[in-house]
C-alpha cells in the first residue's frame, strides 16, 4: 500500500521567505543598523547594480577622506601615512585587484533574480520591494544574501563626475615643504658689517667724549680748590666725595645702565654681523691668509668677555675707559681687515683683466695660448718650456718632459681648483719622489681621474707608455693636455665673466636725522 508522505508542518511563527529580516529582539547589547546583521546585508546587497557600483566604495572600502588627528599625532610621520594605506585599499577594491587575487571572479549579472525558494522571477514584479529582497548571482556565495560584487567591465557603471584614481605608486601623503633661503651675498654681508661697525664706533666716540669732559671738569675743580687754600681744599674734598655719591645715586646708576645696555646692544649686533661674514665667506682661504682663524676667534672671545663682565656687575660705575678702548681696538682691526681684503680683490680683478689669453683670435696658435694660460697659474712659470708639437721618432719635447712625471700637472690642477669658485676634488695624496716609474704613472692617473671628476673632461692616456717615452703614447699625452687645458680655461673664463656681470648690491650709508643736534 502506497503511502503519500505528509509535508513537514510549518511553524506558525516562521516568516514568509520574501519578508525582510529584522533585528533580534531583546539583544544585549542593543543592535542598530550600523551592525553587520543579516538584514543590513540583505538591504545592502538588494540595491541595484548601478547604484551599488556607482557608490563610494567596493567590498566595504570607502573613498579615503581627510582624517582629523590629535595635535601630538600630527607630528608623527607614521600616523600621517595612514592616509596612504586607505588610498591603496580603496584603489585595490575599486579596480578589482582584491577579487582577482582571491580567484573569485564574479560573472556578469543577469536580467532576472532568484527568490529564496530558488525560482526566478523578473525584477519588474517587485519594483517596490527590490531593496528588500536578497539578490544573488550565478557565482560563488559568501553566505545567505551576501555575494561577490561584479568586476566585469560591462557591469561597471561608474559615475562620470568622480575624480580619476591615482595609481598606487603615487603617495597621498602631503608634507609641508621646508623653505631653504638662498646663500647670502657677500656684498650684503659686507654692508651689514660696515653699518654695524659704524654704529658701534659712534657710541664708543660718545663715551670717549664723556670721559674727556669729566676729566677736564675734575681738573678745573682741582685747580680752583688749590688756589683757595687749605679750607677750600677741604671743601673740594667734600665736593669730590659728594660728586662720587652723586654718580652712585639711583639717578646716576640708571643713566649708567642705559649707556651700558646701549653699548651692549650695538656691540652684540656688530659681533653677530662679523660672525656671519666669517662663516659665510665665499673664499675663506684668502681671508685667513690676511689673519689666521685662530686670531679672529680670539679677538671675538675677548670682546665677548668684556661685555660679559660689564653685564655681570650690572653696569655699576658706568662703562670704564679700558672697556671702551678694548672694544674700539676690535672694531678698528675688523675695518682694516676688510680694507685689506677689498684691496686684494681689486688687484686680482686688474690681473684678470690683463690676461692676454682671455680674448682674441688664436686660430693656429692654440698651444701658445694654452702655454700662457698654464704659466698664469704655475708656481714657477719661468721653468715651463715652450709648448711645441711632438714629432715622429723623436724624444719627448721639453714641454712634455717637464710634465712627464705628472707632479707638475697635479700642482697645476690644485692651483686651478683653488682659483675657481667651485673648490672641490683637489688632489691631496700624490708622489713627490718620482724616481720610480710607477710613482710617475700614479701621478698621471690621479690627474686623469681628477680631470674627469672636477672639470668633467674625460681623457684617454696610456700612463705607462708616457712614462717609458713611447711615441704614440706621447702624442696621445700631448692631445690630452691640450684638451684639458682648453676645457679648464673655458670654465675659468666663464666663472670670471659671471662674477664680473653679477649685479652688485649697493652699499647704503644712513646718516642720523638729528646728527647736528
Amino acid at each position: 500500500m502506497e503511502t503519500t508522505p505528509s509535508p513537514t508542518p510549518e511553524r506558525s511563527t516562521s516568516p514568509e521567505p520574501w519578508t525582510s529580516a529584522s533585528l533580534a529582539l531583546g539583544a544585549v547589547p542593543q543592535l542598530d543598523r550600523s551592525v553587520s546583521t543579516a538584514s543590513s546585508v540583505s538591504s545592502v546587497s538588494g540595491k541595484s547594480a548601478s547604484s551599488r557600483l556607482s557608490g563610494s566604495g567596493r567590498r566595504g572600502y570607502m573613498r579615503p577622506e581627510g582624517t582629523q588627528f590629535s595635535r601630538s599625532a600630527r607630528n608623527r610621520d607614521s600616523v600621517q601615512n595612514l592616509g596612504t594605506i586607505a588610498h591603496l585599499q580603496y584603489y585595490f577594491a575599486r579596480t578589482g585587484l582584491l577579487d582577482t587575487a582571491t580567484g573569485r571572479v564574479a560573472k556578469s549579472r543577469k536580467s532576472s533574480s532568484r527568490t529564496a525558494s530558488g525560482s526566478e522571477r523578473p525584477l519588474s514584479e517587485y519594483d517596490g520591494e527590490v531593496s528588500l529582497l536578497p539578490i544573488s548571482t550565478d557565482g560563488d556565495h559568501l553566505g545567505d544574501g551576501l555575494v561577490e560584487s561584479p568586476i566585469g567591465e560591462a557591469s561597471m557603471d561608474w559615475e562620470d563626475h568622480e575624480p580619476v584614481m591615482l595609481p598606487p605608486t603615487v603617495s597621498t601623503y602631503k608634507n609641508t615643504p621646508v623653505y631653504v633661503p638662498p646663500p647670502p651675498d657677500m656684498t650684503i654681508l659686507r654692508r651689514e658689517l660696515r653699518e654695524s661697525l659704524n654704529e658701534a664706533m659712534k657710541h664708543l666716540q660718545e663715551l670717549e667724549k664723556g670721559f674727556a669732559s669729566t676729566a677736564a671738569q675734575d681738573a678745573q675743580n682741582g685747580t680752583q680748590d688749590a688756589q683757595n687754600g687749605t679750607q677750600d681744599a677741604q671743601n673740594g674734598t667734600q665736593d669730590t666725595s659728594s660728586g662720587t655719591a652723586l654718580r652712585q645715586s639711583p639717578d646716576t646708576q640708571g643713566w649708567c645702565e642705559i649707556q651700558g645696555l646701549n653699548l651692549l646692544d650695538v656691540t652684540t649686533l656688530a659681533i653677530r654681523a662679523a660672525k656671519n661674514y666669517y662663516t659665510a665667506h665665499e673664499e675663506p682661504q684668502r681671508l685667513y691668509a690676511i689673519k689666521s682663524e685662530r686670531e679672529i676667534r680670539k679677538e671675538l672671545y675677548e670682546v665677548l668677555e668684556v661685555l660679559k663682565r660689564l653685564a655681570i656687575r650690572n653696569f655699576i660705575g658706568g662703562v670704564q675707559p679700558y672697556e671702551v678702548s678694548s672694544i674700539k681696538s676690535w672694531v678698528i682691526d675688523i675695518g682694516k681687515l676688510m680694507d685689506t681684503e677689498m684691496e686684494q680683490e681689486r688687484l686680482e680683478f686688474e690681473e684678470r683683466e690683463g690676461c692676454k689669453w682671455r680674448e682674441g683670435d688664436w686660430t693656429g696658435k692654440e698651444r701658445e695660448r694654452e702655454t700662457l694660460f698654464l704659466k698664469s697659474f704655475d708656481p714657477c712659470p719661468d721653468t715651463l718650456p715652450t709648448w711645441t708639437a711632438p714629432q715622429d721618432g723623436e724624444e719627448p719635447t721639453p714641454f712634455l718632459a717637464a710634465l712627464q712625471t705628472g707632479l707638475r700637472l697635479v700642482h697645476l690642477h690644485n692651483v686651478l681648483v683653488k682659483k675657481s669658485r667651485r673648490q672641490f676634488e683637489e688632489i691631496k695624496h700624490y708622489h713627490t719622489d718620482t724616481a720610480k716609474p710607477y710613482r710617475c704613472a700614479d701621478n698621471l692617473r690621479y690627474w686623469v681621474k681628477a680631470a674627469e671628476l672636477r672639470w668633467d673632461i674625460k681623457l684617454d692616456v696610456d700612463v705607462m707608455g708616457v712614462v717609458h717615452s713611447d711615441a704614440a703614447a706621447l702624442k696621445q699625452f700631448d692631445a690630452a693636455i691640450l684638451k684639458w687645458s682648453g676645457g679648464v680655461r673655458e670654465e675659468i673664463i666663464l666663472e670670471w665673466n659671471q662674477h664680473k656681470n653679477q649685479k652688485k648690491t649697493p652699499t647704503l650709508h644712513i646718516d642720523p636725522i638729528y646728527e647736528g643736534l
